[in-house]
């Protein structure tokens, strides 16, 4: 009762094409994969450098007095990952100080964009804050 196979067969040329065109599919589908992997990981870390440098520099401001605020206003700074001005620095930076119909109130915007070939990327990463003069109103509360 054993059967002894006495056909046998090697793979023809189609099973071999076959193969090979499904090794690429999946080959190819890997790498694309890992490609789109790295390209939005770099997008994600330049997000986030840019979001840490303008919460850095308006933390920084905080520290200014009220007087002071207006003269830290800045158009496209170059600078450094670190946030200290560099001319070789991969970020430009730029703070706004707007007044309004308040004068114990300013708003502050500071923007960070990344270099790419020389100039802002044109899509910055924008933070929003307003500044109050403390003293001033805490006298007006009081009436004094």
């Amino acid at each position: 009762m054993v059967r002894v196979l006495t056909d046998i067969r090697g793979m023809t040329l189609v099973e071999v094409l076959v193969t090979a065109v499904l090794i690429s599919i999946v080959t190819v589908s890997l790498i694309a994969t890992v490609v789109q992997s790295s390209s939005s990981s770099r997008h994600i870390d330049m997000v986030y450098t840019s979001s840490f440098l303008a919460q850095r520099r308006i933390d920084l401001m905080k520290r200014f007095d009220f007087d002071e605020v207006p003269a830290a206003e800045e158009t496209d700074v170059r600078i450094g990952a670190d946030g200290t001005i560099d001319t070789e620095g991969d970020y430009f930076r730029t703070t706004g100080v707007y007044t309004s119909s308040n004068p114990y109130l300013l708003r502050v915007k500071v923007s960070v964009d990344r270099d790419v070939d020389g100039s802002p990327s044109g899509y910055p990463v924008v933070m929003e804050t307003y500044f109050v003069d403390s003293d001033e109103v805490m006298i007006y509360m009081h009436g004094k």
